[in-house]
């Protein structure tokens, strides 16, 4: 599931646009939630180091004179160049500065419901296209698109990417909630990506994926 976090030092505000982003979501069947809204820049700069968000919604009305949103979102790009991120601004004053740090979106206050609408479509396209990054520690993240299928060991989670296979300490359930809509659960140990299949026997219930790689699956799984 998507993490998104709100940054905004009108808290009243930022629970509003919670709560009509969180119903487009559903609207749309957006596998996202906003995980955290608030005004405490240390915390956001904890969460995007940590890679505990995938999107950051930045406003660039801060009432204190010190603070600059967009030298703000340079110094974390610096720790995490993978997450997505969004100005919410008044004006376009810091458009042009903006540009330099990677912005998935910059949107002018009053948000209008076609702009929330537009913004959730682009996400969920993002979702879908199968370029979000899943983390895998607090350090190490995996371009989605890379992976093939994961499978559980005991207590940990063998993953098979187009590069090799990394290990992580997260359980297979776990890792699920973080997938985007083409990955399944085709077995009770085994999660697959759905773009990598090649063809699939359900008489001898496996399937073919990328890298001749042959997956087990059980008789409630279908594509």
């Amino acid at each position: 599931m998507l993490s998104i976090a709100l940054c905004n030092d009108n808290l009243e505000y930022a629970l509003s646009l919670q709560k009509i982003l969180t119903n487009e979501f559903l609207k749309q069947k957006v596998n996202a939630r906003i995980n955290f809204v608030t005004s405490d820049l240390e915390k956001i700069e904890k969460l995007v180091k940590n890679r505990e968000i995938d999107f950051l919604i930045l406003d660039t009305e801060f009432k204190d004179e010190n603070f600059n949103s967009v030298e703000f979102a340079k110094r974390l790009r610096k720790t995490n160049k993978e997450f997505y991120l969004v100005f919410l601004s008044n004006n376009y004053g810091y458009l042009c500065s903006a540009l330099s740090t990677k912005i998935f979106d910059y949107l002018l206050r009053p948000l209008k419901a076609t702009t929330i609408h537009d913004l959730v479509t682009r996400i969920k396209d993002e979702i879908s296209q199968n370029n979000m990054f899943i983390n895998i520690t607090k350090w190490q993240t995996i371009k989605a698109s890379e992976i093939i299928y994961m499978e559980k060991s005991v207590n940990r989670t063998v993953i098979t990417t187009t590069k090799g296979d990394i290990t992580c300490t997260k359980t297979l359930d776990k890792m699920q909630d973080t997938l985007p809509s083409n990955f399944a659960r085709c077995h009770r140990s085994f999660i697959m990506n759905k773009d990598k299949i090649i063809s699939l026997d359900r008489k001898s219930k496996e399937v073919y994926l990328d890298k001749n790689i042959v997956c087990p699956i059980n008789d409630k799984f279908y594509i």
